[in-house]
């Protein structure tokens, strides 16, 4: 009885027909959730501004742009013990000079990033309704980021993905189903003018989940889940007021229509910054300070993210440390 309720689990989370309701029913979705607070809290239209060490998420083309090092520790309060944590570090790569030539180097840049979305105290019950055991899942993904400025406004970058899904305790045995793949992402961003900066992305290349089922069932039975592969572009503007910035994506995929995605940042008093957004037509609010911790600069950020599909909401928190 016991393996018969497990597979039948099994079945609802990984199998099931997929419709086109929500971005959620996808293979993946803890990839489409967006990382970090100010992004959150900017309606995620993050592509074409590529900032900090998220930048290796939204486009890596912006990682190259960064002139120090950074870390990003995220947590995301999530309805129905779900759980979503990142953390990231990025830093630039100055680019040398040849004494003999004079002639600098690619300006470069690199990060890495750790992504883990989970859900535990999944209600196991039997035909008869009685509680038997508690399930849990756990998806993580761990990146490497690596881009280059051939020219001062054009920036390319490529972000390589392990992505790690595991089912523990399943079945009259107490199999752990898993499977890891691989997933690509390669952006590009153009500065044509010194308060506009232009960006493309193309995510998800190759990234699948490929299950097997040896250990629940006596006939192997093989499913491909892949990946939504996903094409976003989008602007960051900085005009007519230094103070205040602008930006807007627009995203297609193979499985989903257009998406938009709008925010703006407002900069106070040289410490302090408001943000707000619709991410897909959902508003999102946030803000940020600056502050000195231990002769490190510091900010907090903070967002507030409306759903789309349902009442609930989320409390993002961001901690950013630069070096």
């Amino acid at each position: 009885m016991k393996k018969k309720i497990s597979i039948i689990l099994l079945f609802l989370i990984i199998f099931t027909n997929h419709t086109k309701a929500e971005d959620g029913y996808y293979a993946g979705a803890f990839l489409r959730m967006g990382l970090g607070a100010r992004a959150n809290a900017m309606g995620s239209a993050f592509t074409g501004l590529a900032e900090g060490a998220e930048a290796s998420h939204y486009n890596p083309a912006g990682i190259p742009m960064l002139e120090t090092r950074q870390v990003n520790l995220s947590y995301r309060f999530l309805s129905l013990d779900r759980n979503f944590n990142y953390i990231g570090f990025a830093t630039g790569i100055s680019p040398k000079v040849d004494e003999e030539t004079g002639e600098k180097a690619l300006k470069g840049g690199l990060a890495i990033s750790w992504i883990h979305a989970g859900v535990g105290n999944i209600d196991g019950r039997d035909f008869a309704g009685n509680h038997y055991q508690d399930f849990s899942n756990a998806e993580n993904a761990f990146a490497l980021s690596f881009g280059v400025m051939p020219t001062n406004f054009l920036s390319i970058g490529f972000t390589a993905q392990v992505l790690y899904n595991r089912f523990p305790n399943m079945g009259d045995k107490d199999a752990t189903i898993s499977d890891t793949g691989l997933g690509l992402d390669l952006g590009v961003m153009v500065k044509p003018l010194p308060y506009l900066t232009v960006g493309l992305t193309v995510k998800n290349i190759n990234a699948k989940y490929s299950w097997k089922t040896d250990k629940l069932w006596e006939k192997d039975i093989d499913k491909v889940d892949r990946f939504p592969q996903t094409f976003r572009g989008g602007f960051a503007l900085r005009y007519p007021f230094p103070w205040l910035l602008l930006a807007m994506d627009i995203e297609k995929n193979d499985l989903q229509d257009l998406k938009y995605f709008v925010g703006t940042e407002a900069k106070l008093m040289e410490k302090f910054y408001l943000r707000g957004g619709l991410n897909d037509g959902s508003p999102t609010f946030g803000g940020g300070f600056d502050f000195e911790l231990m002769s490190r600069v510091t900010q907090i950020q903070y967002a507030f993210v409306t759903k789309k599909y349902d009442a609930s909401s989320e409390h993002i928190f961001s901690w950013v440390v630069v070096f």
